[in-house]
């Protein structure tokens, strides 16, 4: 039986664990925070400006920056560094939508955010149960059908690119940023209740855009740096739209796209020509056109 499309049920995001792991980490800084601050003060009477400021601002300023660098590296890590549980995976189809790296104005800007390079495959009926086990989503072509799509991603070395630079700039960015989140709250001050949470409020947001920036410059650099990328198959060939393809790689669950059943990565991809008709497809094309592909055939 065909798969519904859409959601299939509640889903619980992992990236819930690393934003525990982010405010874990900022409540440590805050902590050696804490005991820097009484250590500058007693000793160090030449910064009175900056630390002369309310505890308060200064402690904004920190967790500001933190935060804001706990965002850029969560990115490169989900990207790049992760390891999430995976199962190995094959299935055939024709390509419905190829989407490059950094395919938003957004992604552009802000390069660390950037997603590696995709591939929409409408999957041949015989493989609708690796789009369908454990997904939280079922991605649909338009087409009258409602075929079944099984997104791959392609790394791209770009994007990792794109996230070591930012990382790197967020980190230098970091001491700066506090120093000038600090400052900026200072200068307001807390003579009253109202002006103190002005000075907390602009402390934090002024230490994470100083932060953001750096990452913004850094990802720019290393994104420069590494060679863009573009889905090919074994043989070298590009993938383009309409392409018959068999795709081998890691099955995941994949929380960027509402917990559904996606490749990450694609290791190996099979060309085996093209189909006559035109997006969106139906997965009736495949399966009359591509006999046989070039999955393993399990015999039971």
């Amino acid at each position: 039986m065909k798969p519904a499309c859409g959601s299939q049920g509640s889903h619980v995001s992992t990236a819930l664990t690393t934003l525990i792991a982010i405010f874990g980490a900022v409540s440590t800084a805050a902590n050696i925070g804490k005991a820097v601050y009484g250590a500058v003060t007693e000793h160090v009477a030449n910064w009175t400006f900056i630390v002369a400021a309310p505890t308060a601002v200064w402690f904004a300023a920190v967790i500001g920056a933190l935060v804001a660098w706990g965002l850029v590296f969560s990115f490169w890590y989900d990207r790049c560094l992760s390891s999430p549980d995976a199962l190995a995976g094959c299935s055939a189809g024709v390509v419905n939508a190829t989407i490059a790296s950094f395919a938003s104005t957004s992604e552009k800007i802000l390069a660390f955010t950037g997603q590696h390079a995709r591939v929409d495959v409408v999957v041949k009926s015989g493989y609708w149960h690796l789009v369908e086990t454990n997904s939280a989503w079922i991605f649909c072509a338009g087409d009258s059908d409602s075929s079944p799509i099984l997104r791959g991603y392609y790394k791209s070395p770009d994007v990792c690119g794109a996230g070591l630079g930012a990382t790197i700039g967020a980190t230098a960015g970091v001491v700066g940023g506090i120093l000038v989140g600090c400052i900026a709250g200072a200068a307001i001050g807390c003579a009253t209740i109202i002006l103190c949470l002005l000075a907390i409020l602009v402390a934090l947001i002024v230490a994470a855009a100083v932060v953001i920036a750096a990452a913004i410059i850094g990802g720019q650099i290393g994104r420069a740096a590494a060679s863009g990328s573009t889905p090919t198959s074994s043989s070298g060939d590009a993938i383009s739209l309409a392409d018959y393809v068999t795709t081998k790689g890691s099955l995941v669950q994949l929380d960027d796209d509402n917990g559904a059943r996606v490749y990450w990565f694609v290791s190996d991809t099979t060309l085996h020509g093209r189909s006559t008709s035109a997006p969106e497809f139906s997965f009736r094309d495949p399966d009359s056109n591509l006999n046989p592909d070039a999955c393993p055939v399990i015999i039971e």
